[in-house]
């Protein structure tokens, strides 16, 4: 039975969403046990809340301590070692039977976590986030990097790539099709990075399909989108923010007259299927892609569903073997590398 570490603490909705969430994943899940880190008097408490669940699943490691988004990341990581979010962590880290964590905590305390208790994959240059975003046609594109790295050297982008169409067949995608994120489908569009790294990509063993424009981005033509993490995270907070856009105002149009109000009644199905498309919690989390384990970086604000869909992503990839494809990934880099001298 695999385990799945959760940081109890650090997020929006701390301690009770989160022990929600876990309840539920239990309830959905009945080979999995959960291992939660935080104050073990506030944990069990929010567990009394919820009857019907087998406990004897569940394990408590206590941390006096809360990493917050005011925290310097860093210093946070190397002084709050009592924190949730450091037992979390160090018991990813440690414990085999650990398939990997969930956080909903401070984005760069767990993702300079990752790298540095965790550990890098040997080979791996810059470990990514990878969020799924929606696209027109129903499906999900995988964005790599979302923003944990700013400034990359064509090189990263090559190994984004790689390990975003691995993480993509792991979702079942047979051959992904792996677009660059620029400012033109044209070769030759683009600044150095994107000069430098499309001839790379257009080497590897992967099915590169050439630059993609933004506006593309969700077309459903894409099922990887590389970029570095200063450009991806734009991209990803400008859908994000469309997306509420588009909701606020077709709520606000359709309260703005009677006929508008009954013709919503009748389109009600619709519009809760779109807005269940649009909604990031029924995906889970974002993994970070390239450290020894599974880590999931669940939103800042995530309820109950948003943790127990985090928590079934680290059981669906571990199923993968996702975190030893990506090693077979980097020999394979290194195979055509020695074959190129």
């Amino acid at each position: 039975m695999p385990k799945v570490v959760v940081d109890i603490f650090g997020a929006d909705n701390s301690p009770h969403e989160i022990v929600a969430g876990c309840v539920l994943a239990l309830e959905k899940t009945k080979d999995v046990s959960l291992v939660l880190t935080g104050s073990k008097e506030l944990i069990e408490a929010e567990l009394k809340k919820h009857s019907g669940v087998d406990y004897s699943r569940v394990e408590i490691v206590h941390a006096s301590e809360v990493i917050t988004n005011h925290d310097a990341p860093s210093n946070a990581i190397k002084q709050k070692l009592d924190s949730s979010l450091v037992k979390a962590l160090e018991r990813t880290k440690s414990d085999d039977d650990v398939a990997g964590m969930v956080s909903a905590g401070s984005t760069g305390a767990v993702l300079i976590g990752g790298i540095f208790k965790v550990g890098r994959i040997k080979g791996i240059s810059r470990p990514a986030l990878c969020p799924l975003l929606p696209t027109s046609l129903g499906g999900h594109v995988a964005l790599i990097d979302g923003g944990s790295n700013v400034d990359c050297k064509p090189e990263f982008l090559t190994q984004f790539a790689m390990m975003g169409s691995i993480y993509a067949q792991s979702r079942g995608v047979e051959n992904p099709r792996v677009g660059l994120v620029n400012v033109g489908v044209e070769d030759k569009k683009g600044n150095e990075l994107t000069h430098a790294a499309f001839p790379l990509l257009k080497e590897m063993d992967i099915n590169f399909v050439g630059n993609m424009e933004a506006r593309d981005a969700l077309s459903g033509n894409y099922d990887v989108l590389v970029a570095d993490g200063f450009i991806g995270n734009v991209l990803l907070k400008s859908v994000e923010g469309t997306a509420l856009m588009i909701m606020k105002r077709l709520k606000d149009t359709i309260m703005e007259s009677t006929s508008a109000k009954i013709g919503a009644m009748f389109m009600k199905g619709a519009f809760k299927k779109f807005k269940g498309m649009m909604d990031y919690s029924q995906l889970g989390g974002a993994p970070f892609l390239g450290v020894e384990k599974i880590l999931i970086k669940s939103h800042g604000s995530s309820k109950a569903t948003s943790i127990a869909a985090s928590i079934q992503q680290v059981i669906d990839m571990d199923k993968a073997n996702l975190i030893e494809k990506i090693r077979e990934g980097v020999q394979g880099e290194k195979k055509i590398e020695s074959t190129q001298e």
